[in-house]
């Protein structure tokens, strides 16, 4: 999260200085833009003005053959007008689409580093419930524009463990009530006012029909287990699926460097809980 951050910092001063150049030298210096080398993909055509960065999976990350995986990050069309200027962005592994992504999602950190209201508008994410094969892989982020074809970036991650086929979350390795935090990591380092969201996985292996994922809550602390004293409530997630997310403001608590996420998740088939715990870093 920190390069991310950093990435769009150094962004904003080289657009800004992109400003006083001539076009053609203008566009030469966005090509070379930490989060600028995205790649013609199908159907693509006109100049490459894109831009983003891909926050997870990060480069080199290990992940589990056979459980889900989130992807996520922000992409704009720089010459847009009034929006990101991307439609759809989707993973793929070598010619294989492993699932869509969510676009238009809010990100006010990107708006703000490039100086343009209209890309606060500009993140993706979703969660790849695919099984990978094991050993050093290769993913393809795809970004689609309505009238300029496909721009994509790849990033290189290991997958250890043993493949399989198509999985869905719950019929990932874990059983029972499952619980997973995707961001942020105990590596983390929040910048205040990122726009930041706690988001992850829950499900119960052992759900019903009729109670869906078969889990009904889940919930954040911060500084504290549920109902100690100096524990701060962060709020409940809202769910889209197996995937949840709780947004807030890490700015309130920037000012102190070392704090504890405490995650709760609620079973609605056994009524049981599970706590994901870990200490996260403030810039």
């Amino acid at each position: 999260m920190q390069l991310g951050w950093l990435r769009l910092i150094r962004g904003l001063m080289v657009v800004a200085l992109s400003a006083a150049l001539p076009a053609g030298a203008a566009m030469a210096q966005a090509q070379g833009l930490p989060g600028a080398n995205w790649s013609p993909a199908a159907g693509a055509m006109g100049d490459n003005t894109y831009q983003g960065f891909i926050d997870h999976p990060s480069v080199g990350q290990t992940l589990q053959a056979g459980a889900a995986f989130q992807v996520g990050g922000w992409i704009v069309d720089t010459t847009a007008q009034g929006w990101s200027g991307i439609d759809d962005v989707q993973v793929m592994l070598g010619g294989q689409t492993l699932g869509h992504l969510s676009v238009g999602q809010s990100r006010p950190d990107v708006a703000a580093a490039l100086n343009n209201p209209y890309f606060t508008n500009s993140g993706f994410s979703g969660t790849i419930s695919s099984a990978l094969p094991t050993g050093n892989q290769t993913l393809t982020i795809v970004a689609h524009t309505p009238d300029k074809g496909s721009w994509s970036k790849t990033v290189p991650v290991t997958v250890t463990g043993t493949s399989g086929s198509v999985l869905s979350p719950a019929a990932a390795a874990n059983e029972g009530l499952v619980l997973r935090v995707i961001s942020p990591t105990s590596s983390d380092v929040i910048p205040p006012n990122s726009g930041q969201a706690i988001f992850g996985v829950a499900y119960d292996t052992r759900t019903r029909p009729e109670l869906g994922t078969g889990v009904d809550r889940v919930s954040a602390y911060l500084d504290g287990p549920r109902g100690t004293a100096g524990s701060q409530n962060l709020g409940n997630a809202t769910f889209n699926g197996t995937t949840w997310s709780i947004t807030w403001d890490p700015g309130r608590w920037s000012s102190v460097k070392h704090r504890n996420l405490w995650v709760y998740a609620h079973s609605a088939v056994t009524g049981e809980e599970v706590l994901f715990q870990e200490e996260i870093h403030f810039s």
